[in-house]
């Protein structure tokens, strides 16, 4: 079989850039070394793990170039994470060990994690971060990045957003509106709270019950164009109300371990770690909701210790996997 090989377009494309520098070749060739290692793995054996062996691969030479320089995507993804979480990586409990100017296990586990869980239209499972197979060919890579990282040249053309956005590292994780004493609010906010009597959620388990708690309690006009007719293919709601308007979470009341929901269901609520990586499954100020008033406390990856990984790690996992709709429109 025909020795795959990584190219220096694919390398110049990490970098966004058209121009090779000093020392791109030796990092492409890095890579290129790293490439059977990678297609002889259990993890990435086979042909039809091509493209995932190239990312590895690449993936690797990206992390040690940022390494060796002390910059880059990598060194201000573990700064921020520290600086937003309290701790340089999500998942791993860190010991005095880790060193987060060198190269370490734990990042190269992070990073075969993150390869491993596609975000967006290519989302298909979250991978999980403590399983045997990923932690021990992160020893394996390790060994080979860790005899590199005192031979590589120092690049001051590293890669950016390799890893994760800038942008993404840089929005603010706002606090939930709250209504102020004499505030004025919508009226459809108003006439919720009435109805509600000043509960933020309402639990529905039909399109029907929807509707009609949108004519007789809301006061809209009995007519199907105005009563989001797009919603009748689903099961049930949630609907909450704030300050800025009202949000609808459809097929999600079984999540929501509120008292006052009688669709609740403890052993589909572990199923609600959907609501953290496939985006549009759930408005994010209702996940946020949920999160910050413990009603989605059963929510759990499905593995194990997934329920302490994700309630753990949770603004994190939104943040990955969600992108924009993290604290979208």
């Amino acid at each position: 079989m025909k020795q795959q090989k990584i190219y220096m377009k694919a390398w110049l494309d990490a970098h966004g850039r058209a121009k090779a520098v000093d020392t791109d070749e030796w990092y492409l060739d890095f890579a290129n070394q790293l490439l059977p290692l990678v297609a002889d793995s259990f993890i990435y054996g086979g042909r039809e793990w091509e493209e995932d062996q190239k990312r590895v691969a690449l993936t690797c030479a990206l992390y040690l170039e940022d390494c060796v320089a002390d910059g880059g995507n990598w060194r201000q993804f573990i700064h921020w994470h520290r600086k937003s979480y309290g701790r340089y990586l999500p998942f791993y409990a860190l010991t005095e060990e880790y060193l987060p100017d060198e190269i370490n296990r734990e990042d190269i586990v992070f990073l075969l994690w993150a390869i491993n869980s596609p975000v967006g239209d290519d989302f298909d499972g979250v991978e999980n971060p403590m399983d045997a197979d990923l932690l021990e060919f992160a020893d394996t890579l390790y060994n080979r990045l860790d005899a590199a990282f005192e031979l590589a040249p120092i690049s001051d053309y590293l890669a950016t957003d390799w890893l994760l956005e800038t942008e993404l590292m840089q929005k603010k994780r706002m606090p939930l509106p709250i209504a102020l004493p004499g505030e004025k609010m919508p009226a459809n906010v108003e006439r919720f709270l009435e109805a509600s009597k000043g509960e933020p959620l309402l639990y529905f388990d039909s399109y029907d019950a929807l509707k009609f708690f949108f004519v007789q309690s809301l006061k809209w006009e009995d007519e199907e164009d105005s009563l989001l007719p797009d919603l009748k293919e689903f099961d049930n709601f949630v609907v909450f109300a704030n300050p800025k308007g009202l949000l609808i979470g459809p097929d999600v009341a079984p999540y929501f371990a509120d008292k006052r929901n009688p669709l609740y269901n403890a052993e589909l609520a572990e199923e609600a770690y959907e609501l953290f990586c496939e985006e549009g499954l759930c408005p994010f100020d209702l996940l946020k909701y949920g999160m910050e008033h413990e009603l989605l406390s059963e929510a759990q990856f499905p593995f194990e210790n997934g329920k302490e990984l994700l309630q753990e790690n949770w603004d994190f996992v939104a943040r990955w996997f969600l992108g924009e709709y993290y604290e979208g429109e």
